[in-house]
């Protein structure tokens, strides 16, 4: 076996030797975080609401923040995100005391929500701004002029 072989074969040892090794590290990060997250979840102790009534309070709260970025066609997702992450919290803490169907449907009624008003502030709101800029501010319901005959 000549020389030049010999490190050739030297090379692939070491390169899939540093793939195994950063392989075995992203595996365990990867468990480390996922598994407690799974299990364990966060959760907001000070929502004591018995679940009905929760569970009516957070679906109220994804309805009201679905009005208010349609109404004021906002286009930044922080405040949604900051908003999302506390009530995520407080179901959480509601699933440990419901119906588990009942809180996976509002659950997936929240990503909904949360993935339409994602695509609104993206395609839906810039293009209403552009045509309250051209068309100037709505005029109130009192001025709303009447359609002639």
């Amino acid at each position: 076996m000549s020389r030049k072989e010999q490190r050739g074969g030297l090379g692939r040892r070491l390169a899939i030797g540093i793939y195994s090794i950063a392989l075995a590290y992203l595996v365990i990060i990867g468990f480390a975080s996922v598994i407690p997250q799974v299990f364990w979840p966060e959760t907001d102790e000070a929502f004591d609401l018995e679940c009905r009534n929760g569970l009516q309070v957070l679906r109220n709260e994804v309805d009201e923040l679905r009005l208010g970025y349609l109404s004021a066609n906002e286009t930044d997702p922080t405040r949604l995100r900051e908003r999302l992450v506390s009530w995520d919290l407080r179901l959480n803490a509601l699933a440990e005391r419901c119906d588990e169907d009942r809180v996976h449907l509002l659950n997936r009624y929240r990503h909904r929500v949360e993935l339409s008003l994602e695509r609104f502030m993206r395609e839906e709101a810039p293009l209403g701004n552009r045509v309250s800029e051209a068309l100037g501010p709505t005029p109130s319901a009192r001025q709303t002029p009447e359609p002639s005959p």
